[in-house]
C-alpha cells in the first residue's frame, strides 16, 4: 500500500503552507471519487456460500477499502442481475418471497439476494472498491497507474479552500477539468477490458 504522503512530491510544491492533514483528506476524497466514477479498482471475491433462508451477506473488503458496487454476479454457474438498490416494484415484491435468486442488490455494507434463496448454493461476485473513509493510503497499482488523476482531484479541492496561501480558483478549475478527463479515460479503459488496475482477493462473510 502507498500512503497519502507518497503523493506529496508532486502535490505539496504547488500548495505552500498546506497542512499534511488537509492534503491527506483531499487525497482520500479524490481517490474515493476517482474509484466511484471510473470503477478502476475491482476485486474478485472468494465464493460466497449461500444458505437457504438467508438473503443478506456482509462484505469483507481488504483493509482500508470499501465496496462501491457489484460488477458481476454468478450463482451456481448462472449469471444473475445486480442492482444498487430496489429498482422497481417487481424486485420489492420478490424480496418477500423465497425461491431461486434472480437478482443481487449491492448495499454499502452487504449484498442481498432476491428472492430469498430456498436452498444452498455458491455465489461468485466481482465488486468495485474504493478507499474507506478512514483509509491511510491506496493500493500500490492504483497509485502507479492513476496517481496523476488523483493529484489533480486533490489540488482542485485544496485550491478552492478560502483564504489560504494556495487558494487559486482558476487553477482549481483547471485541475478539476483534468481530473474529470483522466477519470473518464480510466473508466473507458475499464469498460473495454484494458484496465491494469489491481485485483485482490477478499472474503465475504455470511450475514
Amino acid at each position: 500500500m502507498k500512503f497519502w504522503s507518497d503523493f506529496y512530491d508532486l502535490l505539496m510544491p504547488d500548495l505552500p503552507g498546506c497542512p499534511a492533514a488537509a492534503a491527506d483528506s483531499a487525497l482520500r476524497q479524490s481517490s474515493i471519487a476517482f474509484c466511484e466514477q471510473s470503477l478502476a479498482w475491482q476485486t474478485e471475491h472468494l465464493p460466497v456460500f449461500v444458505m437457504g433462508g438467508i438473503a443478506e451477506y456482509a462484505y469483507s473488503p481488504p483493509e482500508g477499502a470499501a465496496v462501491h458496487a457489484i460488477i458481476h454476479a454468478v450463482l451456481d454457474g448462472e449469471e444473475i442481475e445486480s442492482f444498487a438498490c430496489e429498482k422497481n416494484i417487481k424486485i420489492k415484491n420478490l424480496r418477500r418471497q423465497t425461491g431461486k435468486p434472480r437478482y443481487v442488490l449491492g448495499g454499502p455494507f452487504s449484498l442481498t439476494l432476491v428472492p430469498t434463496p430456498d436452498s444452498n448454493g455458491v455465489l461468485a461476485v466481482t465488486v468495485a472498491l474504493k478507499p474507506s473513509a478512514l483509509s491511510t493510503g491506496i493500493d500500490d497499482a492504483l497509485f502507479h497507474e492513476y496517481r496523476e488523476a488523483i493529484i489533480h482531484g486533490a489540488m482542485a479541492r485544496l485550491m478552492l479552500s478560502p483564504k489560504k496561501p494556495y487558494t487559486n480558483i482558476q487553477l482549481a478549475a483547471y485541475h478539476q477539468q483534468q481530473f474529470i478527463i483522466k477519470t473518464a479515460a480510466a473508466g473507458m479503459r475499464v469498460a473495454r477490458g484494458y484496465t491494469r488496475a489491481p485485483f485482490q482477493t477478499a472474503i465475504l462473510r455470511r450475514g
